[in-house]
């Protein structure tokens, strides 16, 4: 039954793999703003948790670990819902479906396939919940990268008449949504513009030999100098010249390729700061350079991820870009910046249980429309144990 009001629950787990983002959220679909943040959490990673998912990222991990990584995900996911729900004084009865992204450990799109682990079955079970999952695959069977998803909800919570937006979401990997003024939803254009937190974390992890996981608030990075020339060499990956739609992951800028920029720095003699910096002005440069290919006006920029905490990395993007003010968090517009992602696929869960497509063709090069993601039954569906009919 399709219903257009109600509470439901988002679960992100991004490229950084740096933790679990939780939202409950209230939908309203005669709301022109059609959600509410009722409450958020993060579950951070403990470091045997977060290496147990970088392990199943590599193209050599075997089936067996992968699989155990999935069910792993499914209870750290389940932990987050019950601690979400206790925190908000929410029923579980009350929640009419979670929309779980999971977290990614393949994205092959040429080959059709986009993998997500976090099980639905443990997570339905641990929580009595429904659980809307797999949001990627059908996309990618019909053509489409499978990513990304989330422009349709950049739209919905940010468009305006008045003047044209970029959303920008700097987790793993830095996407772009490009919202022109007064357009509708079929003239969004969306992509990933690179790498993002990915590399910066990777190169501190690096340095401090696991000790520090992120440059807290940019600090390093502020103090550093960047190397023109490596710089100039780094803006030479295919990834950069490929055209869009386009989207990317660990595959093309994991560890692999973080421990062939530390080698380059540790060649010319540079400090980690240096590193950074030239990190930065890269990412900078690659939101930039992709964004000249939709539009040169000048925009409003409103960010969100963990990217926005890094002040260094932020300066350096808004040098870059041609802005109509100083950009804005996403917070601004009752969206917190580590919440949205969230926040979405909470959407995007409550649209697929009422047969509403979520993704934009579009934008993903997908050749239709077609209702996204599996469901997994939770409490509403137990039956008493016998088989009717039988």
């Amino acid at each position: 039954m399709k219903k257009k009001s109600g509470l439901a629950i988002g679960l992100m787990s991004g490229t950084s793999t740096d933790g679990i983002d939780a939202a409950l959220i209230a939908v309203d679909l005669q709301n022109p703003r059609p959600t509410t943040l009722i409450s958020s959490l993060f579950r951070p990673y403990l470091g045997s948790e977060r290496q147990l998912l970088l392990d199943a990222t590599q193209p050599d991990c075997s089936a067996l670990h992968v699989k155990r990584a999935d069910m792993a995900l499914g209870e750290w996911l389940a932990d987050a819902v019950n601690q979400l729900l206790a925190e908000a004084h929410v029923n579980a009865r009350d929640i009419r479906v979670i929309g779980s992204h999971g977290h990614t450990v393949a994205h092959y799109p040429d080959q059709h396939i986009s993998w997500q682990i976090g099980n639905p079955h443990v997570l339905a079970q641990r929580t009595g919940i429904g659980v809307i999952s797999d949001f990627r695959q059908r996309d990618l069977l019909l053509g489409g990268q499978g990513a990304p998803l989330v422009p349709l909800y950049d739209y919905v919570m940010f468009h305006s008449s008045g003047e044209t937006r970029v959303l920008l979401n700097l987790g793993g990997i830095a996407n772009l949504t490009v919202l022109t003024a007064g357009n509708s939803c079929d003239a969004v254009t969306a992509w990933d513009a690179g790498p993002a937190n990915m590399i910066l974390d990777g190169l501190v992890m690096i340095a401090t030999q696991g000790q520090s996981l992120m440059d807290e608030g940019g600090r390093q990075m502020a103090q550093g100098t960047v190397h023109k020339g490596l710089l100039e060499r780094w803006q030479q990956h295919p990834f950069f010249f490929k055209p869009i739609p386009k989207s990317t992951g660990r595959e093309e800028f994991g560890m692999e390729y973080v421990q062939r920029l530390w080698q380059d720095g540790i060649t010319l003699g540079l400090s980690l700061s240096d590193l950074l910096a030239t990190a930065g002005e890269l990412i900078a440069q690659a939101i930039s350079r992709s964004l000249t290919q939709v539009t040169a006006a000048p925009v409003a920029l409103i960010a969100g991820g963990g990217g926005t905490h890094n002040a260094a990395l932020m300066e350096k993007i808004s040098r870059a870009l041609p802005l109509l003010r100083p950009w804005e968090p996403t917070g601004a517009y009752g969206v917190p910046e580590d919440a949205k992602e969230a926040m979405a696929f909470a959407y995007y869960g409550w649209l697929s249980l009422n047969g509403v497509p979520i993704h934009l063709p579009h934008v993903t090069g997908a050749s239709h429309t077609a209702i996204m993601g599996s469901y997994t039954p939770g409490i509403e569906a137990e039956v008493d144990g016998r088989y009717d009919g039988l």
